[in-house]
């Protein structure tokens, strides 16, 4: 900005409009030094528009010359000193050297605003007066804000202060326990502790809640003595306090009173409550909180992004739980709603709970499909060749959901006695994806005796062979058939088998008259460069765009620097998308070159292809 318009802005700043005040207020943040007085001025203006204009000016502004120009304002009312303050923490780093002096003022306030302010930017180069201010200052709440500053400045030296400092003021003592908290040293929990004999319930209070943030043996020895101390008692908050700080230091205590109490805090407490509840119930295996959990859990609603957590953490809570009779009651406990019936068949099936089964199976009556999916599914998980029949029967359910879940489990238990059964489903059902699944179970079961069926299988079927098979010979006999979709598919499923004749196959197939043959092979073939390089080479000049893009995308995983002069004539290609691989793949193997290499393309008559080289030699153009 020239001085003429620093200049004006500046006179513009006593104009009788306020809206003219107000923009120039917000023009002076791309001012310098010489805006920042006026500015300053600013701040008292009759306008709250030209005051906010201002603020945030001399924030843009910043600097150690805009913080001293500011820390006059502490001293002024409320208002000036809440903008002073938000204008300081704003500049950050410049501000803390300017704050030494302030710590040594008459004023309380002032000192209590430098510490806040240290505490706030949260750096120092000055610590060791802080932590002589924790032990001298005789104002409290100028220890209690040197407490803070220590404890965020991680000042480990300010420790034995801290820990000197607990037998001050109640109130100073809450910032020294935060802070010995935050520094997180192991130290202080026998100081702490010392406070659960204190006559102050909140300090009692707070010292509880400080030792559970110390996961240390110390801090579970002193948290479980206090509790047998004044005993488990509902009405007793304190107990409440030590048992929640257990939890949270994983050592919930076993004993008498500890689960009832859990489960009142589950069923009546807030959400932060039902959650470290939750953790103890499962430490403890808890099994006649299940039905409470579950009937909770099923109450969320799964759409609200809040209950996301919630409900993961519920699941796993649950699964910790383990497979019991808690768990598989409430497969048949009719006052359990839908969803957390879902929830329970889940959990089942996660944990492979067998004692579920013929809760599981009984659900499979049900009308409800939701249900019945949810069952096979869980079912599916646990499967053993003796459940055969249960999931044949349940692979003619009128669902396709439920006959899709069933298929995926007959493909897990490879049972050969389904195999026939397989084949008339497949033949019956309408919906590709759930013939993909009756197609999977079928190669699981009997890959053989698949390819022996070959002939017989519809087109549709014979390429879903082929995406899914792993027998090269089944491959190759599909890479060959009359319909260009199976072979598209062979082609594709080649590449993942390490095998000479299927190499020879798809070196065959990247010369093959259709150019989806062409572009399936290069694909297949992966980042086996070296061993198609001809065939890949040759496949630059192909007359198909996407044949020749992934063959520029095939030589770029190479990261060989001597394909770059193969590379560098598809930059003169004449489709965009395959330009832009090549741009792509050179920028991998160009090194130091990369700029020379792409500038001819600063001027390329695409715009996508100006900006590509832009972003990859980070603005060479």
């Amino acid at each position: 900005m020239t001085s003429n318009k620093i200049t004006k802005l500046i006179k513009d700043l006593n104009d009788h409009d306020a809206s003219k005040r107000r923009q120039a207020a917000e023009e002076l943040a791309y001012g310098d030094e010489r805006a920042l007085y006026p500015l300053v001025k600013a701040l008292r203006d009759e306008n709250t528009g030209v005051q906010d204009a201002a603020m945030r000016s001399l924030i843009s502004i910043g600097g150690e010359v805009g913080a001293y120009m500011v820390l006059p304002l502490l001293r002024e009312d409320s208002l000036l000193r809440n903008t002073a303050l938000i204008i300081l923490k704003e500049i950050g780093a410049s501000t803390v050297p300017l704050l030494p002096l302030l710590l040594k003022d008459k004023d309380d306030d002032v000192r209590k605003f430098a510490l806040d302010l240290i505490w706030e930017i949260r750096q120092c180069g000055y610590p060791e007066i802080i932590a002589d201010m924790l032990m001298a200052d005789p104002n409290a709440n100028v220890r209690a804000s040197a407490a803070k500053a220590i404890g965020t400045l991680q000042y480990r030296e300010g420790l034995p202060g801290l820990i000197a400092a607990l037998k001050d003021e109640e109130w100073v003592c809450f910032s020294v326990i935060e802070a010995l908290i935050t520094l997180g040293d192991e130290r202080a929990v026998e100081h702490i502790a010392r406070l659960l004999k204190n006559p102050s319930d909140i300090l009692r209070h707070m010292a509880i809640e400080a030792l559970g943030k110390f996961n240390s043996q110390a801090s579970r020895d002193f948290l479980t003595s206090h509790l047998s101390d004044i005993g488990v008692n509902r009405e007793n908050e304190e107990a409440i306090a030590a048992i929640k700080s257990l939890i949270e230091i994983g050592s919930t205590p076993s004993i008498p009173g500890v689960s009832d109490l859990l489960i009142e805090m589950f069923t009546e407490g807030d959400w932060d409550n039902k959650l470290i509840a939750l953790r103890g119930l499962a430490d403890l295996r808890e099994g006649r909180a299940i039905n409470q959990i579950v009937d909770t859990a099923g109450s969320l609603d799964p759409t609200e992004p809040d209950n996301e957590d919630k409900l993961f953490f519920i699941k796993e809570s649950l699964k910790r739980l383990g497979c019991s009779m808690g768990i598989v009651k409430t497969l048949s406990e009719p006052s359990i709603g839908y969803r957390g019936k879902m929830i329970a068949i889940e959990t089942a099936g996660d944990m492979q709970c067998r004692d579920a089964v013929p809760g599981l199976l009984e659900l499979l009556k049900t009308n409800m499909r939701d249900i019945k999916r949810a069952s096979i599914q869980s079912l599916g998980k646990m499967s053993e060749e003796g459940s055969t029949d249960v999931f044949i029967e349940a692979a003619h359910d009128e669902d396709s959901h439920v006959r899709k879940a069933a298929l995926v489990a007959l493909g897990r238990i490879r049972s050969k006695e389904s195999f026939d059964t397989l084949l008339d489903i497949l033949a019956e059902e309408k919906y590709s994806d759930v013939k993909e699944e009756a197609v999977k179970a079928l190669i699981a079961v009997d890959s053989k005796a698949v390819f022996s069926l070959l002939k017989k299988f519809s087109d549709d079927i014979k390429e879903m062979a082929a995406r899914y098979s792993g027998d090269i010979e089944t491959l190759l006999k599909l890479s060959k058939d009359k319909n260009a979709g199976v072979r598209v598919s062979a082609i594709s499923s080649l590449g993942k088998i390490q095998n000479e004749a299927g190499f020879k196959r798809l070196s065959d197939a990247m010369h093959d008259n259709n150019p989806e043959i062409r572009r399936a092979a290069i694909i297949s073939a992966g980042q086996e460069t070296e061993r198609f390089y001809d065939d890949i080479k040759s496949a630059l000049k192909d007359s198909d765009m996407w044949v020749r893009l992934y063959a520029v995308r095939s030589i770029g995983t190479s990261f060989r620097q001597d394909m770059l002069k193969i590379l560098m004539p598809m930059l003169k290609d004449r489709d965009v998308p395959v330009v832009i691989s090549a741009i792509e793949a050179i920028s991998r193997i160009a090194g130091e070159e990369l700029p020379a290499v792409l500038s001819p393309l600063c001027n390329h008559e695409d715009a996508m292809v100006r900006e590509k080289v832009q972003e990859v030699t980070e603005r060479t153009c």
